[in-house]
């Protein structure tokens, strides 16, 4: 089976957020599918672990999401005035 070619000297970003992660696996995913010599059996297991991936990163990204807006809203509240300060 031939091998995909990785460019090593790609410039990629850092993966940081869930949401990076998300990104560079449907770029993956859409470099694997394109690729017409590829076993197709081969191919349908690689992209059936990369979807696992991206389901946990979408998974993720929402949480890192819900997280942010808590902390946010947290934020914001510990910065109002309370019963005990308004007397």
């Amino acid at each position: 089976m031939p091998a995909l070619k990785r460019d090593a000297g790609r410039n990629q970003p850092g993966l940081e957020t869930a949401a990076d992660v998300r990104r560079r696996l449907a770029a993956e995913i859409e470099e694997i599918t394109a690729h017409p010599d590829l076993d197709p059996l081969r191919k349908a297991q690689v992209l059936a672990q990369l979807a696992r991936a991206v389901l946990h990163a979408i998974e993720l990204a929402t949480l890192e999401a819900r997280v942010e807006a808590l902390e946010a809203a947290l934020k914001v509240r510990s910065h109002l005035p309370t019963k005990e300060t308004k007397r």
